[in-house]
């Protein structure tokens, strides 16, 4: 067993440049609408590319410089919870009604484990021990997407996308594992506020304005502040974050259509220039 100097454990990370976006793909003939990050973010044609809007990395020294690794590494854990995930849509006209998303509510539970099942519990398998010296690297580049145009129950008539509002927070945890032990080194939280409306030229889809943020906090020492987080990292298994929201948000669009609102008018804030 190599171990780790807890105490000597560094975290950092790099974001110049991120800030929150839209696009609408495929380019030439767009189905939907997606929020992302623009750092990291292209879309030529049909391809969209997502590489990480944001970076860190981890490293310690080990307790016994020249041990041989047992049962043991040094990885990033993160949790992600989805606060609010809502679609709002819009007809031609204030007869051809409006619709409401709502896709937060089906996301059970709201805290989970940011993980895929190629590199289960962690988020990347970048880790190494080279020279006593236990290294990790991570990232991320949460996106999300929706439909442009839904068809509206109660008028029969196209809606059109309107409104979208998303909100998620995550925490990010530098985490050493010594056999079925996890143990939280340092941490940090990071959210993402997409609240984007949207309007329609001949056809097309533009954004009308956009009020989205996000948010990093300093690193800390120790085992995140949360209760839940912390729950979750001492052990780390499924359900994983991202498979919940993908299942809820197809559930809502063209499954169960639970979370799905139709009106026979249009929202009250639908301006008269909405459809031009």
């Amino acid at each position: 067993m190599v171990g780790i100097e807890a105490q000597d454990a560094t975290l950092t990370f790099e974001k110049t440049g991120l800030l929150p976006g839209v696009a609408f793909e495929p380019f030439d003939n767009p189905k939907r609408a997606v929020c992302h990050l623009t750092r990291g973010y292209k879309l030529t044609h049909d391809t969209e590319t997502i590489k990480h809007a944001w970076t860190a990395s981890g490293e310690g020294p080990g307790q016994n410089k020249s041990g041989t690794a047992g049962d043991e590494e040094l990885g990033f854990l993160q949790t992600q919870e989805v606060d609010t995930l809502q679609f709002f849509y819009a007809g031609e006209k204030r007869s051809h009604g409006s619709m409401t998303v709502d896709v937060g509510p089906r996301i059970s539970p709201k805290i989970c484990l940011d993980s895929e099942d190629d590199v289960q519990p962690w988020t990347s398998n970048d880790r190494s021990l080279v020279n006593g010296i236990w290294k990790a690297k991570t990232g991320d580049h949460p996106a999300s997407r929706c439909p442009l145009r839904l068809g509206n129950l109660v008028t029969n008539k196209p809606n059109f996308l309107f409104h979208i509002i998303d909100r998620r927070r995550y925490v990010t945890v530098l985490t050493f594992r010594l056999g079925k032990q996890f143990i939280p080194l340092r941490w940090f939280k990071w959210s993402i506020s997409h609240n984007v409306m949207f309007r329609w030229e001949g056809g097309k889809p533009k954004v009308r304005s956009s009020s989205s943020t996000t948010s990093f906090g300093e690193v800390k020492v120790g085992p995140p502040d949360l209760a839940a987080v912390r729950n979750i990292i001492k052990k780390p298994d499924k359900p994983f974050g991202n498979f919940l929201t993908r299942r809820a948000i197809q559930s809502v669009v063209v499954g169960d259509l639970a979370g799905r609102t139709a009106n026979a008018e249009w929202f009250a804030n639908v301006p008269h220039d909405f459809w031009t």
